[in-house]
């Protein structure tokens, strides 16, 4: 081996290196909030990722140990190069759902005007945030691919994102993961990833939004009156799980919820049955026809809107591992630049060197031959 490796180097031709050690994707040590993202370096990957209602920043628990999990997942990756991902935690105020019912039931569903809550005015933020770093991403991060995930009333940011920009200004978008989602409804473009609702699953936004549209062509028909039978009767078609796909469909489009169907392949939900955020229709007929208490029927159901666990979901996080590794850039190979143009006077070197070499090792074995002669 010692020989070819002298005579390549006579000859001025180069000498590839040894195979590169396996790599993997490194995560950043520490997220960046959405609105500094402009100042971080482009990466293979950005992590985006919007906390739900009252979680403290940047994750909060549930997407902390997604991230954990997808981490582990990708750190090594046989035959491949070292690829880099930065995190982006989406900073805005995170504000629990209970808040819209500050302007009370009758305000918040059939007003003419939608009351000015404290939690569409946190998805708001959010969503500008989001936003912000997106496009930041689009102008100066060209090549690099999103993984967006958002949790509960992150979730809903990351919809109104991906409905806001579109198809067309997503062409970076990996995956996103929309996990108990406010804004889920039936017929939604989404890829149903995990969890055992049922199609007719529909979310608190989308709820709301879906009572509006019906009070409001109510009345437009014929006045108040209209408006509060046409919305009770939304309420009993979210309750029963028969509301109109088409009438979701517009109220969606209207709301600025409607993912791209273009996108769906590319956007997993999930949504467990009776999650009282993304499976709210029995909930809000409670409410609003029985009377019930609000507050004490999203207590009793609570811990089944934090039961989207990596554990709990493997193929989803199987998937997402898969897409992500699949990303990591192939290993470099350095070649040396080529040495000057071979000459008749390097050939002979290269010989002359090869030659003496070979002579060399031959006496050595001449050598050795004799002295197990002598003994």
């Amino acid at each position: 081996m010692l020989v070819a490796v002298l005579v390549l180097i006579g000859l001025g031709l180069p000498v590839l290196p040894a195979r590169a050690a396996d790599g993997g994707l490194r995560w950043s040590a520490e997220p960046t909030a959405a609105t500094a993202a402009p100042r971080d370096e482009c990466a293979d990957v950005m992590f985006l990722a919007a906390r739900g209602s009252l979680e403290e920043g940047p994750y909060g628990t549930m997407i902390e140990q997604w991230r954990d999990e997808l981490a582990a997942a990708t750190a090594s990756v046989p035959g491949r190069g070292v690829g880099t991902v930065r995190e982006v935690y989406v900073d805005y105020p995170a504000v629990g759902p209970d808040t819209m019912l500050d302007a009370g039931l009758d305000q918040l569903f059939f007003a003419p005007q939608l009351p000015t809550v404290a939690y569409l005015d946190s998805v708001a933020t959010g969503v500008e945030h989001a936003e912000q770093a997106l496009a930041d991403s689009a102008h100066r991060c060209p090549e690099e691919r999103w993984v967006l995930v958002g949790f509960s009333q992150g979730a809903q940011v990351i919809t109104e994102v991906l409905a806001h920009r579109g198809a067309e200004q997503s062409g970076q978008l990996l995956l996103a993961m929309l996990m108990g989602n406010p804004t889920h409804y039936p017929g939604q473009a989404v890829t149903e990833g995990a969890g055992n609702a049922s199609e007719q699953a529909t979310g608190l936004a989308a709820a709301l939004h879906y009572i509006r549209h019906a009070a409001a062509a109510g009345r437009e028909e014929g006045g108040e009156g209209h408006a509060k039978a046409a919305g009770v009767r939304a309420v009993l078609e979210l309750g029963q799980g028969r509301t109109d796909g088409e009438a979701m469909a517009r109220a969606a489009r209207d709301s600025g919820f409607a993912v791209p169907p273009a996108l769906a392949s590319r956007v997993m939900s999930l949504c467990n049955e009776g999650d009282p955020v993304c499976d709210s229709g029995p909930l809000i007929r409670s409410a609003i026809i029985d009377g019930n208490d609000t507050q004490a029927m999203v207590d009793e159901n609570w811990d089944v809107h934090h039961r989207y666990l990596p554990d709990q979901e493997s193929q989803v996080l199987a998937r997402v591992s898969a897409e992500l590794r699949a990303l990591v850039p192939s290993p470099e190979v350095t070649v040396p630049a080529p040495g000057p143009p071979l000459t008749a006077g390097g050939v002979l070197a290269g010989v002359a060197i090869a030659s003496l070499l070979t002579g060399l090792g031959v006496a050595l074995y001449q050598l050795s031959r004799r002295r197990t002669r002598t003994n």
